[in-house]
């Protein structure tokens, strides 16, 4: 049996549980085996042995004044309002004040310290005031249940059967380290990716202050789960940022990470090859390519493989996925055929879902993209799911009319003989798909599709997916934004007057820019896909252009 330990409770306004309960699951420090109750206070003013108020309140560090926040200064003491809806959080935080002390109330410690510092790891540092640090004593360190997960089940048998003294020697137990160990997990196999704070909490923290990931006992821990969810190998992940630092590649001469490249991937087991350099990220090689870990996933009956050190994967966007594929727009069958063009195609998030929801009647897919990785893994998952791939770099562009007649004439002619290629890969800047599309009309299907999946804005390519569109029939262009909660209502009108702003400038319009024929926009819907960011929605307008 565990010896008694003691566990920080955030004792906390009604109104702010939600924003706190987030932050902590944010940094893994949420107690997901407890139940957030309501504090015993609320009826009685009265001290409590185990419960201990910091009551020193100073101004947050910042100096920062948030709206709804700059009003709950008060203490529970001083406000009947707070004390009627005060609940109370359980955190994995060790709370290090136990001792005989607790007993006598003349000896309460002095927490400010300890609430400073939590509040500030965990960027809640403006809700000083309104919240205060209490502890619940729990013998068992509230104990997990090891079958939660086969990752928490093999977690635990591997850290029982450790030598003995191990644990104890670091006043450590295996069920404070499993309950503070995160339920989430994704498997793409042969790789399991955990979180990235999955060894963060201050159980692990202190675990590894001995045992860092590299030594034999975190490994056999490791070996055990790979074993138990059939990987070879495990990895943290990492957010994909929107900017990257200066960088001396001449290929990348912004700070903008338009590549969509993953930074600080953290592979903790398992061999994922040689480390990415600048070399090998902008200009792999058939060797780089076979040295890397390749990993692959299966949404919707649909294969995708990416190199995880080179390449990102969202999850989370098979919502929009599956829309696309069952979209009526792209179902509908078309005796003559249409064309789909991704403009930010990455390794086939959304253009395979076109293909595979289209059927035979998209019969070409055109696709920009600026990554070589995830050209390459575009190029392999296609394969896999059975279609036909050419990848166009700079170097194969046409320079001359005549080349491009060429070029025309070689799309025709596998037309002509049945050997259709399914996918064109334009690996390159989506800039270029007027001019190329300018010179492949004439032996194209329609264009009446364009996806622009790109996060935070595809802005960028708005003008361009316009100008793409069959100048007859019109289609749809599916563009991804990140937008405020409360904006949506007017970012989408806006959305829908800058659309149309191109297509009456002649992008792509029937009547050549004479006025004759204008075209109509109209935002048929706006999905919500995920939460992006608190307050941030990931929304995708469906803009139909006719």
């Amino acid at each position: 049996v565990d010896k008694a330990q003691a566990y920080v409770v955030l004792v906390v306004p009604k109104q702010h549980v939600k924003t706190i309960k987030s932050a902590l699951e944010r940094h893994n420090l949420f107690d997901k085996t407890g139940r957030i109750t309501s504090d015993a206070r609320e009826e009685s003013t009265a001290v409590q042995t185990n419960i201990l108020t910091e009551s020193n309140t100073p101004t947050s560090s910042s100096g920062e004044t948030r709206n709804n926040d700059s009003t709950v200064g008060n203490s529970p003491q001083e406000s009947g309002r707070f004390m009627e809806q005060r609940m109370r959080i359980p955190t994995t935080i060790p709370y290090p004040f136990v001792g005989d002390e607790l007993d006598e109330v003349l000896n309460r410690p002095d927490t400010s310290s300890l609430k400073q510092k939590i509040l500030s790891e965990t960027a809640l540092t403006h809700l000083h005031q309104a919240i205060s640090i209490h502890y619940h004593l729990s013998p068992t360190y509230k104990t997990a249940p090891a079958q939660r997960n086969p990752v928490i089940k093999a977690l635990k048998e591997a850290l029982d059967a450790l030598p003995a003294n191990l644990l104890s020697d670091m006043d450590l137990t295996s069920s404070a380290l499993t309950s503070s160990f995160p339920d989430t997990h994704s498997i793409y196999k042969p790789m399991l990716l955990l979180p990235q704070k999955a060894f963060s909490s201050p159980p692990w923290t202190l675990f590894q202050s001995t045992h860092p990931p590299s030594s034999p006992a975190f490994q056999s821990l490791l070996a055990h789960i790979a074993a138990a969810t059939h990987t070879t190998h495990i990895a943290l992940q990492s957010p994909i940022p929107d900017h990257l630092p200066t960088t001396t590649t001449p290929q990348e001469p912004t700070h903008e990470n338009i590549l969509r490249r993953p930074q600080n991937i953290a592979p903790v087991y398992g061999s994922f090859g040689p480390a990415p350099t600048p070399h090998s990220q902008s200009t792999p090689t058939h060797s780089d390519f076979a040295a890397a870990l390749w990993v692959s996933t299966t949404q919707n009956g649909i294969h995708q493989t990416w190199a995880p050190r080179y390449t990102m994967f969202s999850r989370g966007n098979i919502r929009e996925k599956t829309r696309i594929l069952h979209h009526a727009s792209v179902t509908a069958h078309s005796s003559s055929g249409v064309t789909a063009l991704d403009l930010y195609a990455g390794i086939g998030y959304f253009a395979f879902s076109y293909k595979r929801g289209g059927g035979s009647s998209i019969q070409r897919l055109l696709c920009w993209e600026l990554n070589p990785w995830s050209v390459e893994g575009l190029r392999r998952g296609a394969q896999r799911n059975g279609w036909s791939s050419r990848v166009v770099t700079s170097s194969d562009m046409p320079a001359s009319r005549a080349e491009w007649e060429g070029f025309a004439t070689q799309l025709q002619q596998e037309d002509d003989d049945g050997a259709r290629t399914d996918f064109l890969i334009f690996q390159m800047h989506n800039d270029t798909a007027p001019d190329i599309i300018r010179h492949l009309r004439s032996v194209l299907p329609p264009v009446r599709h364009v996806n622009l999946g790109l996060l935070p804005s595809s802005r960028g390519a708005w003008g361009a997916a316009v100008e793409a569109l069959d100048r007859g029939g019109g289609g749809w262009i599916r563009a991804h934004e990140n937008v405020g909660v409360g904006e949506l209502d007017v970012v989408t009108r806006g959305v829908e007057r800058e659309f149309q702003d191109y297509a009456d400038a002649g992008g792509g319009g029937g009547d050549d820019g004479d006025g004759a024929l204008r075209r109509r926009v109209r935002v048929e819907h706006v999905e919500r896909v995920k939460t992006y960011a608190p307050g941030v929605l990931h929304v995708v307008f469906d803009v139909h252009v006719e």
